[in-house]
């Protein structure tokens, strides 16, 4: 017996520890993920609301104390004529108007040239409380000629603008500036009040986001970074201002990149052309998230480590009693089918490896039953190939008769048979049917030849030998019945061609009656059906004479046989082959002779049965009487 050639590449256990592992992986970066994704939705959406909420506050404090500012300083520039010289009762109201308020520190009012941005000042009022507070110093409150101008279009168009006049390391100040627009014309300069604004506490209230407070131009005038605050910086190229100018909503949010960092950011417009943005630099936004899923890694990892230990110890009990039946399989590939494998446990590997006993008993035993198996085949051949001795020859011709004969079994062995023997102007032609087929069949056709030998050797020997078609069968009758002891009996019918009378006497033992097709005088052919009765060969122990009829035979007279496999073979739908068929196929070809009737009649009868296998053995013979010369 051959060996096995396989080896095991991949165990039990290595896949056990790869599925489980993989298993956690999977299931741990699939809530990983998720976390990561639900936390940094979530922290978005937070940071984007605590961004909102700080910019609206702050918006609405700038706005406030813009217009708080704005509305002294329009009162301001109405309490004298910029064009004439200043009272002494005019200077005590304008300080008045500056101490009726706690929010500017100081007021001061200027000619400012349009063209140049250079200024002349006219007065200027200092709220003596509020500036001891704030450490400032005069020159802190100048605004340098490039800022001035800076400011001059929103000056000429909308009467008010915003400066940011900051200085690095001094406290932050925002210029808020209102022109009197009645006086754009005046050729010494349009009036200006300008009110300075400590910003000091705004700084203080911004808590977690980076606030920018800009106008419409991008120039920063409030920035919780000092150095954008104090560098009087434009951010018009930022892509969060781009989106608040572009946008018809007075708010908004955006997740952006800008100058290689990624930011959270939104924005407000409070007003008087201003805009708040808040931004959070996007790592900072979700430190919280990353600090979570670290966790959440570690906790896997830590959870990983614990199932790759749990599963070599839980492999290590399953793969054991595999392993046994592993080696006892290669036991019974060697041949050994005497296997001792004992059950350990009362589970399915248990259960596994009592089946296995039990399988290999069996098997041992289907060897042995398939080695007896050969031997019947072996035998079986043996038979089949004597039994195709049994049968003449396919092609026959002497100067009385031409045959042909066409024998095919459904099995290794038939129960079909047929046969001639003839002496001097006579000869004898037969066909026999055993019951059923197979083995058991062809033992009995196997008898029934052997008389027939037997009486063709007689009819050699003794030139008054009885060509009885009855007498023969009645012989036959007796041979096949001790042969099966009445358990198989076989219709035969045997037919003598007596060429000297010109006649054909026939017997019937329950054998389909063969057909006679004699020839006219017009070339047509008229059928006559054999018809004779007669029981079965086997059915009785003795039977003195068969029924014999006779007919005249002339030349060309043909002469069919066949066996009952032919008309009752059906198809794959159950449709026999049919009597119909057959007599009309044969009728047809008559005049091609007898080895073309038997080669489209089979053909037609193979395509009616299709591939499956025959339902019966079949046996056909045809036997055309020749002119004699």
């Amino acid at each position: 017996m051959e060996q096995q050639q396989s080896k095991v590449s991949f165990s039990v256990g290595t896949k056990l520890l790869v599925s489980v592992v993989s298993l956690l992986l999977i299931s741990i970066t699939f809530l990983v993920v998720s976390t990561i994704v639900l936390l940094t939705n979530d922290k978005r959406a937070y940071t984007y609301q605590a961004q909102s909420t700080e910019s609206v506050l702050i918006g609405r404090e700038f706005v406030n104390v813009a217009k708080y500012t704005l509305d002294s300083l329009r009162l301001y520039l109405a309490s004298f004529d910029p064009l004439k010289p200043i009272s002494q009762q005019q200077s005590v109201g304008l300080k008045a108007v500056l101490e009726n308020q706690s929010q500017v520190i100081a007021i001061s009012a200027h000619l400012v040239d349009q063209n140049s941005g250079t200024s002349t000042i006219i007065t200027q009022s200092i709220n003596d409380s509020v500036w001891k507070k704030t450490g400032l110093k005069f020159e802190d409150l100048l605004i340098p000629v490039e800022l001035m101008k800076l400011g001059l279009p929103d000056l000429l168009n909308n009467a008010y603008a915003f400066i940011n006049i900051s200085k690095v390391g001094r406290p932050p100040v925002l210029a808020i500036l209102m022109s009197d627009l009645k006086l754009k014309t005046n050729s010494t300069g349009i009036p200006v009040a300008i009110g300075f604004v400590p910003l000091d506490r705004l700084a203080t209230e911004v808590k977690a986001s980076a606030i920018t407070v800009v106008n419409r131009e991008g120039w920063v005038l409030f920035t919780s970074d000092p150095a954008e605050f104090h560098n009087k910086k434009n951010i018009a190229d930022d892509p969060l201002y781009e989106l608040s100018i572009s946008s018809q909503l007075t708010t908004g949010a955006k997740e952006y990149e800008h100058e290689g960092r990624r930011f959270l950011g939104s924005y407000f417009r409070p007003g008087y052309d201003l805009i708040v943005l808040t931004k959070t630099d996007w790592r900072v936004a979700m430190r919280s998230a990353f600090a979570l899923t670290e966790k959440l890694i570690l906790l896997g990892l830590m959870g990983i480590g614990a199932a790759i230990v749990f599963a070599i110890l839980f492999a290590k009990t399953l793969t054991a009693p595999i392993n046994r039946l592993y080696e006892a399989t290669k036991e019974v590939a060697a041949g050994n089918f005497d296997v001792k494998l004992a059950a350990k446990s009362g589970d399915e590997i248990g259960s596994l490896a009592s089946s296995f006993v039990v399988m290999s008993k069996k098997i041992n035993e289907l060897i042995q039953e398939s080695m007896r198996k050969v031997h019947l085949e072996n035998e079986l051949a043996i038979a089949s190939t004597v039994q195709q001795n049994l049968i003449p020859p396919p092609e026959f011709k002497n100067e009385f008769l031409e045959i042909r004969g066409h024998y095919q079994s459904a099995a290794e062995c038939g129960g079909d048979w047929w046969g001639f023997f003839g002496v001097g102007d006579k000869l004898c032609l037969m066909i026999a049917d055993a019951t059923g087929h197979g083995l058991p069949s062809a033992l009995i056709t196997a008898s029934a030849r052997s008389c027939f030998s037997v009486m063709h050797k007689l009819a050699q020997e003794d030139s008054e030998f009885s060509f009885s078609p009855g007498a023969m069968l009645a012989y036959a009758n007796r041979v096949v019945y001790e042969a099966a002891n009445g358990k198989i009996m076989m219709t035969f019918w045997s037919g003598v061609f007596d060429f000297g009378a010109k006649k054909l006497s026939y017997s019937s033992a329950g054998h389909n009656p063969p057909w006679l097709f004699r020839k006219e005088a017009g070339g047509g052919f008229k059928l006559k059906s054999l018809k004779a009765t007669g029981p079965r060969l086997g059915e009785q122990h003795d039977v003195p004479m068969f029924t014999e009829n006779s007919v005249p035979i002339g030349p060309d007279d043909v002469l069919f046989l066949y066996t009952d496999g032919l008309l009752e073979g059906r198809n794959a739908g159950g449709e026999m082959f049919g009597k119909r068929k057959a007599m009309k196929t044969v009728e047809e070809n008559l005049n091609k002779g007898p080895e073309a009737v038997i080669k489209i009649l089979m053909d037609g009868f193979l395509k009616h049965n299709g591939n499956k296998p025959f339902d019966d053995d079949v046996t056909l013979a045809v036997a055309r009487v020749l002119h004699r010369g």
